[in-house]
């Protein structure tokens, strides 16, 4: 699967190109639910891949029940970026090509694979300003377009520190997500959280587990 494109803008990253037109829902992909990470070991103030334990636990709230999930660490491209998954309900399938270098969360919940939901980080070659990767995605030609995303709301106030704005989408009745645009350590880059709406209490949480934790490592 290919997660860039220079004549679609990335346009394949999606798998919903086959919905129809999109309705908006404004509060599917909020930061309201509750993850708290519990570390397995002591927490530090993480730089690079060797400073962050392999695995790590984290409560979650789905419809207002505590939930334990075990975090593994993601650093296949540790020179770029890492992060922590569940990786008892997501696939990551990561790849790097002369365009750039991004992964794939898909969900998989139960063992049953859902394309259409996932979270999806890319750090564009290209790319080396926000007001680069602002072009990238709201041109007349540019991410969101490609896509045919309908743009539902933007906020600058963000939970993550890495983030400096979010974009909640949507693209069909039952398809939404937030596009966020990232800037940390040098290095800008987007992520993408979409999911279909029947997965809307047990989705957002552990989505937002990955987005937390997410950390562009420092230019070397």
């Amino acid at each position: 699967m290919h997660l860039y494109s220079k004549n679609i803008l990335i346009g394949a990253i999606l798998l919903t190109s086959s919905l129809g037109c999109a309705a908006p829902i404004n509060n599917q992909l909020s930061s309201d639910a509750s993850a708290t990470p519990t570390p397995t070991g002591i927490q530090t103030s993480y730089n690079s891949a060797s400073n962050r334990p392999a695995t790590k636990t984290a409560t979650i709230s789905v419809e207002g029940e505590k939930v334990p999930v075990t975090l593994k660490l993601y650093d296949q491209y540790s020179d770029l970026f890492t992060t922590y998954f569940p990786d008892k309900e997501f696939i990551a399938e990561g790849l790097s090509s002369g365009e750039g270098t991004g992964v794939r969360f898909i969900a998989n919940f139960g063992g049953s694979r859902n394309d259409n939901a996932y979270v999806h980080i890319a750090f564009l070659n290209d790319v080396k300003t926000l007001g680069q990767l602002k072009s990238f995605v709201n041109g007349k030609n540019g991410l969101i377009a490609a896509n045919k995303w309908r743009v539902v709301n933007r906020n600058q106030k963000v939970a993550y520190s890495w983030a400096k704005e979010k974009i909640v989408f949507s693209y069909s009745k039952n398809i939404v997500g937030s596009l966020y645009l990232g800037q940390q350590n040098g290095k800008v880059f987007y992520a993408i959280a979409q999911f279909p709406v029947e997965y809307g209490d047990g989705f957002p949480p552990r989505a937002d587990l990955i987005l937390q934790n997410l950390q562009a490592t420092g230019v070397k």
